[in-house]
This record gives structure tokens, C-alpha cells and sequence, in this order.
């Protein structure tokens, strides 16, 4: 017979060993092989029980205490809290990917079956359910959260576009190759991804939980352990403490696909690696009783095996093989849901998953209660028998009647109890509320049993004094005094109420308070209470050897002195992320004894980097561009840029230094310098005249204020000499011209990403004015722009693009700053700028449709109508065949080489012609 050797007191007699029978008798670890034989054990334990029996009749009396253990939520002066003592029970959730989801589907079975657990362990996407569930988050709401995660997207880490400010959004991607620099040597990234997007997806639903860790684990509604694996050391590692987003984050770190964790001087990744399924660390953490959930993913098949992160995690596989096993055979109970046919990238999958290890945990719940009932009433008590109750009496009851206590009790006077029997009416007490201690004595002999209760009542409480900021209204106070005051303090109430008030303070948006203090002054009969609201003591920034400070707390909205606000700290981590000036953000919250130290952690990227990029088009051929740049110079978030462009068409040079923000303000400065030669071929009546060529020598100066992260107000000065040749006898526009120009700009820019947007608006407008007299050109002139347009979703794969863009300047502005119509993808069907003028017209609608599956690339089919016509002179008539009608059919890819366009374009009463572009424009 196997089970677990356990000491149980049987009466006044020295203890004897005895085996308790084991849920799992393969557990190696248990393994109990008894030397004395069945015979020998049954004579022996008869010969105890007679004399047990007798030495009770003798006894004069016997004190029965519950264990209990202090177990308060929150520190208490002159009062105590307990929680009764019972075996613990652990629930262990495997790793193996998207298969994990699984453990969804079992919690769920496990609350609606009422299967009780004291302890979560997990590893990988094991610790990020059972985080979650000891975070306080139901099956249910884990299950929401898990479908709302574009999993498709969580190892791109890039800023989203529409958290940009607008002087970042101006300068659209247009490299094909970037490469960080160490010195002159470029940065191998050590993985796909560095866990910014999984790290802030974690976060920004954990900050709104309604149990905080406050940096101790146990402190969850259930204590919880992550085991992540240390790649310095090589060892598993038990995360209890710290935040609890970073530490899942550490824990589902798989190697390749995501970058370390760095905590302390450990460097973190997958826990799968060390031990995909966690039972040694339950029991190391004294669990009692185990279950074990395993989504492990088998070996992969020889198809399956390509990719680097592939590789490795077959590797990982077959070295957890055997420890694997080896701790399915040390729990109590193992759950295995049936996931054939499920991978472990699986996850647009996930309801399938989930009902897999719900169906499996429903048909096993009823047996496994009985198990844990059973394990429990061994562990809990060695009940014997006392003999009859006679007389039953209370003391230290004074705010409550004896009859009230006594009613619900599992006896009566008469019956034959047993310790057992008055453990269990001590817990029915106990667990009222009302007392802070219970305890019985037993006295007589076993024909008559005199059963004494002792209790030690909670105080009465005449007033309940709050501490607090008025964060939330008074009303609701006066609600909970209300309620608390002018009768007997009970606990398990106390803590009711207290937990209303703090999920009323998270409704609010305040996720980090806590309580602080519960203190009972006797002489006053005052309850007083204490609340941590979340008060930001101090700010201090780690990991930032280059950034300056100010540049990182600018973009942090709250200060020294302010309440947390989930919200706001959401925004701060992705604000300061959005500088682009960090691999990863991390933000952790410590207690003081003043209120909370927010510590932003950041790891900086390489400031230097180097740039390249190719396009290409039927008309403009092959164009090259090459940048070298920094992104931080002197640690203030400014660039540096110096660039190069060379093609059939094109040549130049162009210097840029610009800030996002200048200081802690928003305004944004930008000095750009530049020598530019362009070609272009001169159309008239449509027909193709010699080409002619701009040279533009100068720069400019903007100084603007951003709004919010949605546009921009400006002012240009810019100054440029610019020189026009051709060898077209039929060009009336060589000349020479000297600009200086001032300009007011105004741009909203909503659009979600490019090249392609999904939806949002793109406006702006500008007034420029060449001055003669003023700022010493060539020549005066005035010009005034005007673009609208919008992107709308009209269904997953639809999309609808309306603009109207309208230009007019006087007589006097010179060639070089016209406005131009033409080019496939303004205006399909016109050659690059073909028509040009001083006053133009250009408005249209674009509906676009995303093909579903494309081999995993996006494509595109775009059906175009334009509408345009250019005037040169302001007061040319204006008629209906003045207007060009373009109808265009394009189809675009976005690839690793940049959009693709492929348009097949006519004017009507005009020939059609094939457009093709490939790369980014520049």
C-alpha cells in the first residue's frame, strides 16, 4: 500500500504512524511501503481504541481549538483576523501556446462546479490565465479579453500611427532596409519581437483588475507563482514578487519570438524551457493536494519545422519530455484535455480550445470534489469520540444572545459527539463574523459531557472615521459609516464593505488603492480606517543612460502629488514608448510609506542608424536612397538626419534637424536643408516635349504647435534659389528665381497607417506669400491650398475614399511652385505632373477592397473616378471641357519590398495606359 505518513493523536496516548491512502498512487515521491503487516496493525490499533475509550472516561477535560492562521487583508491595530487552516490545494496550468487556452476552459468548469484551490502556478500562457484568475478576472472575462487580442499582430511592436504626434507622422516610412549601429557595426536584433505590444496588453487590462498584487503575489484573491527561466544561469525561476504584468511577460518569453525579460540581474524567457508543468513548485510552496492541467504541445512533425523559433521550440519540446512526465505522475489529479489536431500557434482558434478543457474538467469535477472532501476531512481533523453531551453553555458572549448561537449548531444535548462534531459548530461560529476567537472545553466523563464555548466577541463600534482625499464623494462614506457603525463590529462584513469600497474607487478609474490602516480605539469605541488613494510620492526613472529625464517625464501625464489613474498610467507608457526612442517601456509601482513610487524602466535602442531605399516606375525608372541619422541627439529626442537620392530622374542631397518637442512644451521645430535636381518630362496637349529640369538650392525653418497627437499649426520661412532648364525651344518657363516665402500651415491627420489606410481624415490647408520688399526675392506672389479627404470602413473588407483638393495663386507665382494633376496614384491616366497651373481643381472617390487570404500578404483592388482641370491664369473661364474624367483599376500589394501597384487608367475620349510602381516614395 503507497500513501503519505502522517502523525495523528489518538486521545491522551503517544501518536503512532499510519499510512493515509494517496489520490495518485504512482507518485513516486510518496511512495510509503508499510514493514509492519496487516494483522500486527489491526491488533494494535483495536488495542489503542479500548484504551483510548477508557482514558477519556478518566479525563476531567479537553480543550478543542480550529487551527487558524493570521491572515489579514490589511494591518490592524487592537483587533485580529484569522483564517481557518485548511489543507491547501494547488492548481498547476502547463504551458504549450495557444493549446493553454484550454485552462480557460477548465476554470470555467471549475466555477460553475465550485472546485476549490488555494495556489495558482503557472508557466507561459499557464501563468497568463491563472494570472489573470488570481488577479480577479473570471473564466469569462479572460475568455473576452483572450478573442479581443489581434494575435496576428503581437509581435509587431511599432508605434501605432494615431499615437504619434504629427511631426512624427510627417515624415512617412521610406527605407527598405534599416540597420542600428553599435559604432560602425549594425545590431543583430536578438528576436522578432522586444514585448512591447504583449507587455502593454498584459498591463493596460491588469492595471484595471480588481485585486492588485501591490508587488507581493500573495496578496492576489488567489496567491499566485510564475515560473520563467533564467538565461544566465540556466535555472527555473518562481516569480512571487514584483509586478505582475512583467513578470507574465517573463514568463511567456519564448526564445527568438520575444526578448528577455531583464528583472534584477536575471535575464528571463519562457518558463516552458525549464518546466513546462510546474508541479515541484506547488509543492514546494506546501501545497497539499494538486491539480494539474496539461496543454503540452507534442513533437512537432518534420513539416512543421522551419522557422528559427520553430527549431527551438521542438528542442525545448523533447528536453521537457521527460520532466514532463515526470510531474504528470506527481499530481493528485491530471487533467488532459483532448487538443489533437491543435497547434500551438493556434489562436484565431480559441473557442474550440477552451471547450476542449471545459467539457473534459465538467465530466471530472464531480469526482475530483469528492477527492478534495475526502483529502481534507484526513488532513483536517482526527476525530474521537467524546461521549454524551449533558449540558452546553457559552461564555464571552456579550453583545449576542446564547440561543442565537447555539441554533445552527450540528447537535444537540443528548446526542453523542465527537471532537470532530465540535470542530465543526467552532468553524460555524467562527465563520459569522462576529468573533475573533472560539475555542471549546470539554469536561465530565463520556457519560455526561459538559460542552463550554468560549468566544472573544469583536468590539461595538459607535463611529467610523474615514481618512481619505475626497476622491470619491462624501456620500458614499456617509453610505459605509452607516452601515458599520452603532453596532458590533463583524469582520466578515468589514471586509464586504470594504471590498464595495474599493471596486467603487476602480469604477472611478483609481486602481491602486489600498488600505491602509484599520485601527479600533476602545476608549472611543471608534473604528478607524485608513486609504492608500493611490498617491504618487515620487517618479524615478530607470535604464536611461542617454535620454534626459525630461524628455521622458514630459510625456508622462501625472506628477508628484497626483492619484494613479489607470488610465493615465496606460497613456504614459504608451506616450513614452511613442517617442520611438525605446525598445521597451515597463512601468512598476512600489509602496512607501508616504503612498507610491512609479519607476519607469526603459531600455534605449541604438541612436544611430543607417537607411536604404529603392523605387521604381515606369516613368521615373529607378530611384535610390540612402540616410544616415541619429534619433537622439544629445539625449533630447531630436534627429539628425543627412540624406541621399540618386535615380534617372533625380538628384539630392538634404540635411534635417528637427524635434518633436521643443523642451517640455509642443512645440515643434524643424530646420531643413537641401540641393535638389529633378527631371520631368513637359507634356502639351498631351503630347510629350523635351524634358525639363528644377535645381533648388535652400532650406526652410517651421516652427509649429502640435495639436494633441492630431495635427499641427505652423509657420515656414523658406528661402531657396531655384534655376529651370530645357532644351525644349516650346518651354516658356526657364528662368531663375530667388524665393523667400513665408507660409502658415494647418494639418489634422487621422489616418491609421499608410500606405493603406483603413479609416480616418487627412486635411489641411496653407497660405504662402513670396515677399520682395519684405524678405528680398526675386518676386511677390500668393498662393492658397486647400485638401479634404476621409477613409471609412464600409465592412471588414471594403473601404471608401473621398477627397477634394482646390489650389488658386495670382499672376505672379513662378513655375516652380504651380500645382500639379497627374501620376498613378493622384491621378490615373495623366503622365507625373502632365497638367500644371496656378489654379486647379482635383476631387474623386476611391472604393478599395481587401482580399481576405492573399498568401499572407495584403492585396488590394482599387476602382478609381477623378475629376480635375488646372487653369493658368485666374481669370480664364472656366468651362466643362476644361475637366478631366479619369476611371482607374489598380491592384496593390503591400510586401517586404514595399506597395506594388499595378493600374490599368483611361481619360475618357483618351487612350488607356498601364501604370506600375514598386517601393516607397521619396
Amino acid at each position: 500500500m503507497k500513501g503519505k505518513i502522517r502523525r495523528v493523536p489518538l486521545g491522551g496516548v503517544s501518536p503512532i504512524i499510519i499510512p493515509q491512502s494517496d489520490f495518485n498512487p504512482k507518485k513516486k515521491s510518496r511512495d510509503f511501503r508499510p514493514i509492519i503487516k496487516p494483522p500486527i496493525i489491526l491488533l494494535t490499533l483495536l488495542t489503542l481504541v479500548v484504551f483510548n475509550f477508557s482514558a477519556l472516561q478518566a479525563e476531567d477535560s479537553l480543550r478543542i481549538e480550529i487551527p487558524l492562521v493570521k491572515d489579514s487583508p490589511f494591518p490592524l491595530t487592537n483587533l485580529e483576523f484569522y483564517q481557518i487552516t485548511q489543507p491547501r490545494v494547488a492548481l498547476v496550468l502547463s504551458g504549450g501556446g495557444a493549446r493553454g487556452l484550454a485552462h480557460i476552459g477548465v476554470l470555467k468548469a471549475f466555477e460553475e462546479k465550485g472546485v476549490p484551490f488555494d495556489l495558482i502556478v503557472g508557466t507561459s500562457i499557464g501563468s497568463v490565465v491563472g494570472g489573470f484568475y488570481a488577479a480577479g478576472f473570471s473564466a469569462d472575462e479572460i475568455h473576452r479579453i483572450i478573442s479581443e487580442i489581434d494575435w496576428s499582430s503581437i509581435f509587431t511592436d511599432e508605434t501605432h500611427r494615431t499615437q504619434m504626434f504629427f511631426s512624427q507622422k510627417s515624415i512617412p516610412r521610406r527605407h527598405l532596409l534599416q540597420f542600428r549601429l553599435d559604432g560602425v557595426l549594425p545590431v543583430i536584433p536578438s528576436s522578432i519581437s522586444q514585448g512591447q505590444k504583449i507587455f502593454q496588453t498584459l498591463y493596460n487590462h491588469l492595471i484595471g483588475a480588481k485585486v492588485q498584487a501591490g508587488g507581493d503575489f500573495n496578496r492576489l484573491r488567489i496567491p499566485f507563482r510564475a515560473v520563467a527561466s533564467d538565461l544566465i544561469s540556466g535555472k527555473k525561476v518562481v516569480l512571487a514578487r514584483g509586478d505582475l504584468a512583467e513578470a507574465i511577460n517573463a514568463s511567456i518569453a519564448f526564445p527568438l519570438l520575444f526578448a528577455p525579460v531583464e528583472i534584477e540581474d536575471m535575464l528571463l524567457i519562457d518558463g516552458g524551457v525549464t518546466d513546462n508543468l510546474p508541479v515541484s513548485v506547488a509543492l514546494h510552496e506546501g501545497a497539499d493536494f494538486i491539480i494539474a492541467v496539461d496543454a503540452s504541445s507534442p513533437l512537432r512533425k518534420r513539416d512543421e519545422i522551419n522557422a528559427p523559433w520553430e527549431i527551438a521550440d521542438q528542442v525545448t519540446t523533447i528536453m521537457m519530455k521527460t520532466p514532463t512526465e515526470e510531474s504528470r505522475q506527481m499530481a493528485d489529479v491530471l487533467i488532459r484535455p483532448n487538443l489533437k489536431g491543435f497547434k500551438g500557434g493556434d489562436f484565431q482558434k480559441a473557442d474550440s480550445i477552451i471547450a476542449r478543457g471545459y467539457q473534459l474538467a465538467l465530466k471530472m469535477a464531480d469526482s475530483m470534489l469528492q477527492n478534495i472532501r475526502i483529502y481534507k476531512t484526513k488532513k483536517n481533523r482526527s476525530s474521537k469520540p467524546l461521549g454524551i453531551l449533558a449540558e452546553l453553555s457559552v461564555q464571552g458572549a456579550t453583545f449576542h444572545p446564547r440561543e442565537e448561537m447555539l441554533k445552527n449548531l450540528p447537535f444537540q444535548i443528548g446526542q453523542t459527539i465527537t471532537s470532530g462534531d465540535v470542530e465543526d459548530a467552532l468553524k460555524l461560529i467562527y465563520a459569522s463574523g462576529y468573533y475573533e476567537r472560539v475555542n471549546a472545553l470539554v469536561t465530565g466523563d463520556s457519560l455526561a459531557r459538559k460542552l463550554t464555548l468560549q468566544v472573544k466577541e469583536y468590539p461595538y463600534v459607535s463611529e467610523v472615521q474615514f481618512e481619505h482625499h475626497h476622491l470619491l464623494a462624501d456620500s458614499f462614506f456617509a453610505e459605509l459609516q452607516e452601515k458599520i457603525s452603532h453596532k458590533v463590529l463583524n469582520f466578515k462584513k468589514l471586509l464586504y464593505f470594504l471590498e464595495q469600497l474599493k471596486n467603487e474607487y476602480l469604477q472611478q478609474g483609481y486602481s491602486m488603492v489600498e488600505i491602509k490602516e484599520v485601527t479600533y480605539h476602545p476608549e472611543k469605541q471608534l473604528l478607524y480606517i485608513r486609504i492608500d488613494e493611490g498617491l504618487v510620492d515620487e517618479i524615478v526613472i530607470q535604464g536611461n543612460r542617454t535620454t534626459k529625464n525630461f524628455v521622458i517625464l514630459r510625456e508622462f501625464p501625472m506628477k508628484s502629488g497626483d492619484y494613479l489613474k489607470a488610465d493615465l498610467v496606460k497613456e504614459g507608457i504608451q506616450n513614452i514608448y511613442s517617442t520611438n526612442l525605446f525598445d521597451r517601456v515597463l512601468l512598476n509601482i512600489e509602496p512607501t510609506r508616504k503612498g507610491n513610487r512609479v519607476i519607469i524602466k526603459v531600455k534605449e535602442k541604438k541612436y544611430y542608424l543607417s537607411r536604404v531605399g529603392a523605387h521604381y516606375d515606369l516613368e521615373r525608372r529607378t530611384e535610390g536612397f540612402v540616410e544616415i541619422l541619429s534619433d537622439n541627439f544629445a539625449g533630447t529626442a531630436s534627429t539628425v538626419s543627412l540624406i541621399g537620392i540618386v535615380g534617372d530622374f533625380r538628384r539630392s542631397v538634404q540635411g534635417l534637424l528637427y524635434t518633436v518637442r521643443v523642451l517640455n512644451s509642443y512645440y515643434t521645430a524643424r530646420l531643413f536643408l537641401q540641393y535638389d535636381e529633378r527631371k520631368d518630362r513637359f507634356y502639351k496637349n498631351f503630347d510629350r516635349l523635351k524634358d525639363y529640369q528644377i535645381i533648388r538650392r535652400g532650406g526652410k525653418i517651421v516652427v509649429g504647435q502640435q495639436i494633441e497627437r492630431l495635427g499641427l499649426v505652423s509657420a515656414e520661412l523658406r528661402v531657396e534659389n531655384i534655376d529651370i532648364h530645357s532644351g525644349e525651344p516650346d518651354f516658356p518657363y526657364r528662368d531663375g528665381y530667388e524665393i523667400r516665402s513665408l507660409a502658415l500651415r494647418s494639418v489634422v491627420d487621422k489616418r491609421d497607417q499608410l500606405p493603406f489606410p483603413e479609416r480616418g481624415i487627412y486635411n489641411r490647408w496653407y497660405w504662402e506669400t513670396g515677399s520682395q520688399r519684405f524678405l528680398g526675392g526675386s518676386s511677390s506672389f500668393t498662393k492658397l491650398f486647400l485638401g479634404l479627404e476621409g477613409y471609412y470602413p464600409i465592412s471588414k473588407w471594403w473601404n471608401y475614399h473621398p477627397y477634394f483638393y482646390a489650389g488658386s495663386a495670382d499672376l505672379t507665382l513662378p513655375f516652380s511652385e504651380y500645382f500639379f494633376l497627374g501620376g498613378q496614384k493622384e491621378f490615373p491616366g495623366l503622365h507625373e505632373r502632365e497638367k500644371f497651373g496656378r489654379q486647379f481643381i482635383h476631387t474623386g472617390i476611391e472604393i478599395r477592397y481587401r482580399f481576405p487570404i492573399f498568401n499572407s500578404i495584403e492585396a488590394f483592388l482599387i476602382a478609381k473616378y477623378a475629376l480635375g482641370a488646372t487653369w493658368e491664369r485666374p481669370d480664364d473661364r472656366i468651362t466643362s471641357s476644361d475637366f478631366l474624367h479619369s476611371l482607374s483599376l489598380t491592384f496593390a500589394l503591400e510586401t517586404l519590398l514595399g506597395p506594388i501597384y499595378v493600374t490599368y487608367a483611361s481619360l475618357i475620349h483618351h487612350p488607356p495606359i498601364l501604370q506600375f510602381s514598386l517601393g516607397y516614395s521619396f
